[in-house]
């Protein structure tokens, strides 16, 4: 359609005010029509060709970000013969051409002869040395990832999520920035993904995944970018395990997410831990054959039958294709220079303890040196908790799934004996063992409300329309709620993933409200201040969320929070 295709009207008053640095939406659409047309439909806009030779040669001067996506354009629309024919009946865009940095011409030139023939005889000369990753045949694995991206975005855009917890998602927001700033920024966002993960495995779970297959190809072969996020490997693997149990039509996708993941090494090691096992052999066959495809770790450690079904072909076609599509998109590893001098010895794993989360909420912890895995909390992070009579708890209930709040009514030894109150259940009661995974004492950001806050807070939940149990309120009338506060859904969204990260997507408890309030009390603060932290809010990305989860959710905000209810 020609909607999809960039404003031509806008195109050519660019390049004759010469104002590339505007262009940045103009050459994003044109990349992705690009990108996703055949040869044919790119030829019948041949007519554009000229200006937008001349706009590409622009942008890429000033625009060194884009550099990737530059190649990746020049080399699509030199397969197009009427462009190119195009391209030679413009001796000034050649003359252009020869203005942009050696390495980039060289780059550019190794993409099509024609190309070649157009670059200064000093870029010519620096073909030799163009990089591995910007020659023809990777250039062409970059331009599918790119269009799986382009997909994935437009999948997530056309299928908003109903579930409360993604009330405040924003449409097209996955990876916008990456592609502004480039290959850099790519890995950035994969670091951002990752670790919002964490935040969000129960709630946004959809698009949760989708940032997650993004970040996965705009970082696949990049061990580096996985090795700095290896903090998050076990719970961004019990996301995944845990997503396509409750929703096994998302196989395909997790599994593409899988691939990548388990191609790097410091990545495919964490599934040697316990948990992670007895959660990939708890789905059913069928999931863990097509899982099992992906990496032959991963086929060890299935169940025998399933097992079966992956080494018999007993995988539905699409299912079998996952993993040789991924193969066939993953980056060359790259050449190292013989005067390059090789890389130091990795330094010794740490002997150190990381706590991770099963997608319940249950605590483990693994060993990243010994590969040990273990219920208990070690003595290294602090040993078993401490209970004493009257402290303030949460209790599993195995019967409704849930964790409910309550108190510690004795201590005998190595037992603990709790009251608590479940949903619409009434009050229940316990006795663990200290170290029991279903026990663990109330977080203590908890406990910070202060008096005034509680009543306002208390005073504003009353007010919205009651829930299935006592004390329980919609989540979705809870989120129309919060936008009275004036806050941009983007910071909302941000508000709802740290307040909220592991609740139920259904509905809200009192506590998990209040601390949606208190968090909008204090972004209504930083817009107040103006400066830095206006713009945090402003901006609504990680930065935001980091500060609001490791410094506002215990601290008093300065004012109570605004609302035009």
């Amino acid at each position: 359609m020609a909607d999809d295709w960039p404003n031509w009207t806008k195109l050519d008053q660019l390049v004759s005010q010469g104002n590339y640095m505007a262009g940045n939406s103009e050459f994003i659409v044109f990349k992705k029509k690009v990108l996703q047309s055949s040869v044919d439909e790119i030829s019948c806009l041949a007519v554009h060709a000229p200006i937008m030779w001349d706009f590409l040669i622009g942008f890429a001067a000033v625009k060194k970000m884009y550099r990737s996506l530059v190649i990746q354009v020049f080399h699509k629309l030199m397969q197009v013969p009427s462009w190119v024919i195009a391209w030679q009946g413009q001796p000034a865009v050649k003359e252009k051409l020869q203005t942009l940095h050696e390495d980039l011409q060289a780059a550019l030139g190794a993409q099509h002869e024609v190309l070649e023939r157009s670059i200064a005889p000093a870029a010519l000369k620096s073909m030799a040395q163009v990089s591995i990753h910007e020659r023809p045949e990777e250039v062409r694995k970059d331009m599918e990832r790119e269009r799986m991206v382009d997909a994935i975005r437009e999948e997530a855009a056309s299928s908003p999520s109903k579930r409360a917890s993604e009330a405040f998602d924003v449409a097209a927001e996955v990876g916008a920035e990456t592609v502004a700033e480039g290959v850099i920024e790519h890995c950035c966002e994969s670091s951002m993904v990752i670790a919002g993960i964490v935040e969000r495995e129960d709630s946004g779970g959809s698009d949760a995944l989708n940032q997650l297959r993004i970040g996965c190809l705009m970082c696949a072969g990049n061990e580096d970018v996985f090795c700095s996020e290896m903090d998050h490997a076990l719970n961004v693997f019990n996301f995944l395990l845990s997503f396509v149990k409750q929703y096994p039509d998302a196989v395909e996708r997790v599994a593409e997410v899988m691939n990548q993941l388990m191609a790097s090494p410091s990545w495919s090691a964490m599934l040697d831990f316990s948990p992670l096992k007895e959660r990939l052999r708890d789905l059913p066959e069928e999931i863990q054959a097509a899982l099992g495809l992906q990496h032959e770790k991963v086929l060890g450690l299935i169940g025998p039958e399933a097992q079966k079904r992956a080494k018999g072909g007993d995988v539905p076609e699409h299912l079998k294709s996952v993993a040789i599509k991924m193969q066939s998109i993953r980056p060359a590893v790259r050449e190292r220079s013989a005067a390059m001098p090789p890389p130091p010895p990795p330094p010794p794993p740490k002997d150190e303890w990381k706590e991770a989360k099963t997608p319940e909420g249950h605590s483990y912890y693994y060993n990243l040196s010994t590969r040990d895995s273990t219920w208990e909390r070690p003595i290294a992070l602090g040993g078993p908790h401490v209970y004493t009579v009257g402290k303030e708890v949460e209790v599993w209930s195995n019967g409704m799934r849930v964790w409910g709040r309550g108190r510690v009514e004795k201590v005998d030894g190595g037992k603990v004996t709790a009251e608590f109150a479940l949903p619409g259940r009434g009050v229940a009661k316990k006795e663990l063992p200290v170290a029991h995974r279903d026990l663990r004492p109330v977080p203590s950001s908890a406990h910070k409300l202060t008096d005034e806050e509680k009543i306002a807070y208390q005073c504003w939940f009353d007010l919205l329309s009651a829930g299935s149990a006592p004390g329980r309120k919609p989540g979705s009338v809870a989120a129309a709620f919060l936008t009275t506060s004036g806050l941009k859904r983007p910071a909302l969204k941000q508000i709802w993933h740290v307040a909220n990260p592991g609740s139920s997507p259904v509905e809200l408890s009192i506590e998990e409200f209040g601390r949606c309030c208190r968090l909008i009390a204090h972004c209504q603060a930083f817009l107040r201040s103006g400066g830095a932290d206006a713009l945090l809010v402003t901006e609504a990305d990680r930065p935001l969320r980091v500060r609001l989860r490791e410094e506002c959710l215990a601290m008093r905000p300065p004012a109570l929070p605004k609302f035009e209810h």
